[in-house]
C-alpha cells in the first residue's frame, strides 16, 4: 500500500522494519523483505511522482572542488534512480581489497560474497543478462577490440546498460499491492529516539509539521551518500561513529579527458557500437597494477571524434595503422578516489524546512590527486604505442585547477562506510552500525572502496543481501 502522509498521519505507527528513504536501496530491500513475509514502514521524503517543496531539503553549503549538492539529487519515491544513465557493472576483484596506498582498508566481504546477490540485481534493474566477462562477447566482436598484451597491464572490462529503470515508477504496483507493505511518501525521518545500545523509536514529520513515533524491531536508513551521514550526524549521540567517521571519506567518480588516440576506424569501444547486446567496453589496469604501482582502477573510454583540421589526408592512412583507415578517438577516463577523510559531510548551521540542520559538503579533490590518473594515462600511451595498435596524443597533463568543474558521475558514497573493525567504519559487514543492535544502513554510503564502477547494482546487490539477514534475525528472535 502507498498513501500520503499529508492526508493523514497517525501519531504512531509499529512495524518489524522500517526503512527510511525509497530510492533503489530501499525499495529493493522493502519488497524482498515483504517476499519473506516480513512487515515493513517505508518511508519516501518527497511525493510519489515529484518532489514538490521537499527538495529544497538537499540544499547545503559546499567547500573544496565544486559540487552540485543540490543538482545531484532528486527527492520522491525511487530517488536519484528518477535520473540513472543506466549504467551497469560489478565492482572488480581489486576493488574489495586493502591496498597499501589508501589511507583506510577496503571492504570487509569479497566479490564471491556479493556474486549471487550481483545476478539478483542484474534482475532487479532489468539487464538482459548478468555475464560482465568481455571474453564472453561473440568472437566476432573481439577483433574490433584492442588486443592487449599482457605487459601492457592493462586489460577490458564489460558495462551494460539498464533500460534504466526507474525504481519508483518500475516497482509502482509491487509496492501497491505487496502483503506487509506500508509505504508512506511525504514522511521525512527527522530524529531517533535511542537506549543503550539500540534505537526504541524512530521520529518522522511532514514538511507542515505534523509528527509520528514509529516503534519497529529494526531500522534502516536508505536515505542516500548524503543523507544518511546528514541524518545520523543531526542526532544529539551519532550512532556508528566510534572512530569518527560519520560523514567523512565523501567520494564521487570524477572524469578527466587527457588525449586522443588515432587508430583503426573499426575500432568498437563505444555504446551501442557492437551487434547484439546493449554493453560498452573500456580498458582498465591489471590488479597487479593498481597494487604494485600505487595507482588508482580507473578505466579508459574511447569516442569518435572528427578528424583534426590541422593533419593532413595522409597522417590518416599512417604506417602505425597498417594501412588501414584511421579514426581519431577521444580518451575519457572515469577515476577511482580516496576515502580521504578530509572529504566529509558536516552540519552547517542553516536549518531545512523540517528543522535538521543542512549540510555541509567539503569534496577534498585537490591537484595531486590527479597524479596517478595522468601516470595510469601515461601508461596505458606507452603499452599501446609499444605495441603499435595507433598514434596517442596527449592533450592535457596537467591537473584541473582546484576551482575548477570536473566531470562528475554523481554518485554520492563513503560517508557511512562499511569495515570489519569499529575503528575503521561506521557498520559492520552487515550494515549494521557498530555500536547499536537494531540500526542499519543500506546504499553506497558504505562503500569503503569504490573503483570506478557505477554504484546502482552494489547498491541493489547488498540491499537483496540485507534482506535475508534481516529476515533471518527476525525469524531467530520470534
Amino acid at each position: 500500500m502507498i498513501s500520503d502522509a499529508a492526508n493523514g498521519l497517525p501519531a504512531e505507527l509499529e512495524t518489524e522494519v522500517c526503512i527510511a528513504g525509497a530510492g533503489p536501496a530501499g525499495i529493493v530491500l522493502a519488497l524482498e523483505l515483504a517476499r519473506r513475509g516480513r512487515r515493513v514502514l517505508l518511508l519516501e521524503g518527497g511525493g510519489t511522482d515529484t518532489p514538490g517543496d521537499a527538495q529544497s531539503v538537499y540544499e547545503g553549503e559546499t567547500s573544496g572542488r565544486p559540487y552540485p549538492l543540490l543538482g545531484s539529487r532528486l527527492r520522491w519515491l525511487g530517488g536519484t534512480s528518477n535520473h540513472w544513465g543506466g549504467w551497469v557493472k560489478p565492482l572488480d576483484d581489486v576493488d574489495f581489497e586493502d591496498k597499501s596506498h589508501f589511507p583506510l582498508p577496503g571492504w570487509p566481504i569479497g566479490l564471491a560474497e556479493l556474486r549471487p546477490w550481483y545476478s539478483s540485481a542484474a534482475q532487479w534493474c532489468e539487464l538482459d543478462s548478468d555475464e560482465f566477462d568481455p571474453a564472453a562477447l561473440h568472437a566476432d566482436t573481439q577483433d574490433r577490440l584492442l588486443p592487449l598484451p599482457a605487459d601492457t597491464g592493462f586489460v577490458h572490462r564489460l558495462f551494460r546498460f539498464s533500460p534504466p529503470t526507474r525504481f519508483g515508477l518500475r516497482y509502482r504496483d509491487d509496492l501497491q499491492q505487496a502483503q506487509g507493505i506500508d509505504c508512506r511518501v511525504n514522511l521525512n525521518a527527522v530524529g531517533l529516539e535511542q537506549g543503550d545500545d539500540c534505537v526504541r523509536a524512530l521520529i518522522a514529520r511532514t514538511l507542515d509539521g505534523r509528527e509520528c513515533r514509529i516503534r519497529a524491531s529494526k531500522f534502516v536508513l536508505a536515505m542516500g551518500g548524503i543523507e544518511n551521514a546528514r541524518f545520523l550526524l543531526n542526532q544529539d549521540h551519532v550512532p556508528g561513529n566510534q572512530g569518527m567517521l560519520v560523514g567523512r571519506c565523501f567520494m564521487d567518480h570524477y572524469g578527466f579527458t587527457p588525449g586522443a588516440l588515432l587508430a583503426d576506424a573499426d575500432l568498437a569501444y563505444e555504446r551501442g557500437a557492437l551487434p547484439g547486446p546493449d554493453v560498452m567496453v573500456v580498458m582498465g589496469p591489471n590488479p597487479e597494477l593498481v597494487r604494485d604501482a600505487g595507482l588508482r582502477n580507473s578505466c579508459l573510454m574511447l569516442r569518435v571524434d572528427g578528424p583534426d583540421e590541422l593533419l593532413g589526408p595522409d597522417y590518416w592512412s599512417a604506417v602505425p595503422l597498417g594501412g588501414a583507415p584511421g579514426a581519431m578517438q577521444r580518451i575519457g577516463m572515469i577515476n577511482e578516489p580516496l576515502p580521504h577523510p578530509d572529504s566529509r559531510i558536516e552540519l552547517s548551521d542553516q536549518r531545512d524546512a523540517l528543522g535538521l540542520r543542512r549540510a555541509r559538503l567539503h569534496w577534498h579533490l585537490p591537484a595531486e590527486e590527479f597524479a596517478p590518473v595522468i601516470e595510469l594515462f601515461r601508461r596505458w600511451a606507452d603499452g599501446i604505442s609499444a605495441a603499435g595498435f595507433g598514434r596517442v596524443r596527449t592533450l592535457r597533463s596537467d591537473p584541473p585547477a582546484l576551482d575548477a568543474h570536473v566531470g562528475i558521475g554523481y554518485h554520492h558514497m563513503g560517508t557511512t562506510r562499511m569495515s570489519a573493525m569499529p575503528e575503521f567504519g561506521v557498520t559492520d559487514p552487515n550494515g549494521r552500525c557498530w555500536d547499536c543492535e537494531n540500526l542499519y544502513i543500506a546504499g553506497s554510503s558504505l562503500f569503503p572502496h569504490v573503483g570506478y564502477s557505477n554504484p546502482t547494482l552494489t547498491i541493489v546487490a547488498l540491499a537483496a543481501r540485507l534482506a535475508e539477514h534481516l529476515a533471518g534475525q527476525l525469524e531467530a528472535s520470534a
